[in-house]
């Protein structure tokens, strides 16, 4: 099982009237460096995550009973807003340590949270039984090619407004983004180098590229809470590892650089997790350059701190 082309164009179809086409904003930098940067952090609900939830769920079984999704944030907020839409019971298991804004905003749509502990192989597992004890139809954050290829829209629309890249930058946790997004690059603009990004302690997609088999990492303290997975999902793994050509990791200090450059020079708010991508493409990008800024929900604390630096 794996994505072509037409899955992603059908995704783009299917969410349509449900997903924002975020605006490409373009920024050219010395040594003919041209940035284009995908601004997924103006989504509804602040980040890439809705793609994929509004994709999967809108091909829901008749009768479903609801949805369960486990998340520390981004996804969680994207199926309590797609459920919400479309007039579905969701129940979204969350870490205890998931930050107090996306928990806010998961429950304000309605949804049922349960709290479990802060490592994401618990909320998995608890997700799982949920799945099994009410009948719940389980919408994964990223180990399921609906979401993946919903998620790759975020590229072909980059493409369709930008034309052919030399590089292609995207965050990369547990593989859904960018399963999509490098499937969607590789056919629409084959010369493109595609680079994965994440955070220096979360770099189990690295290690397993360079294995060349699925490798895990212990339980990541990065800032980036979005991309604290410890391995990637079993159906994205070998997309990555026959389409993304490298896989570079950044430090939390670049994360907060970029979240900075995007402030001041962009006036957009990205969380740690957004800036990700940006982070190596300024530390590295040549020629023109795809970026995707994959979401904007930023604790407040960690946005006062970026104001005063």
């Amino acid at each position: 099982m794996t994505l072509i082309l037409r899955d992603i164009q059908n995704a783009a179809a299917r969410i349509r009237p449900y997903v924002l086409w975020t605006p490409t904003l373009r920024r050219t930098l010395g040594r003919g460096r041209e940035l284009f940067l995908k601004a997924e952090s103006l989504q509804a609900t602040g980040a890439f995550k809705l793609r994929g939830a509004f994709n999967l769920m809108l091909q829901l079984p008749p009768n479903t009973p609801g949805v369960v999704a486990h998340s520390s944030g981004n996804h969680a907020q994207a199926v309590a807003r797609a459920a919400r839409v479309l007039g579905i019971h969701a129940v979204i298991v969350m870490p205890s340590d998931a930050p107090a804004l996306k928990l806010a905003r998961t429950r304000a749509d309605g949804a049922e949270v349960i709290i479990v502990g802060p490592d994401s192989s618990e909320r998995a597992q608890r997700a799982a039984e949920l799945a099994a004890e009410r009948g719940l139809f389980e919408v994964p954050p990223y180990n399921h090619l609906g979401i993946a290829a919903g998620q790759g829209t975020a590229a072909l629309e980059l493409l369709e407004d930008v034309g052919l890249l030399d590089l292609f930058y995207a965050p990369i946790s547990g593989g859904g983004l960018m399963a999509g997004c490098a499937t969607a690059v590789a056919e629409l603009s084959p010369k493109t180098t595609i680079v994965g990004v994440e955070p220096e302690d979360a770099d189990d997609a690295r290690r397993s590229l360079a294995a060349g088999q699925r490798l895990s990492v212990p339980p990541p303290t990065t800032i980036a809470d979005g991309l604290r997975v410890r391995t990637l999902g079993e159906l994205t793994w070998p997309i990555i590892r026959d389409r993304v050509h490298r896989i570079e990791t950044v430090s939390d200090e670049e994360m907060l650089r970029a979240m900075s450059y995007a402030l001041n020079e962009l006036r957009l708010v990205l969380e740690p997790s957004g800036a990700c991508a940006l982070a190596l493409a300024l530390r590295e990008g040549r020629g023109r350059c795809g970026v995707i800024l994959s979401g904007g929900n930023v604790a407040p604390d960690l946005l006062r701190g970026l104001v005063t630096r």
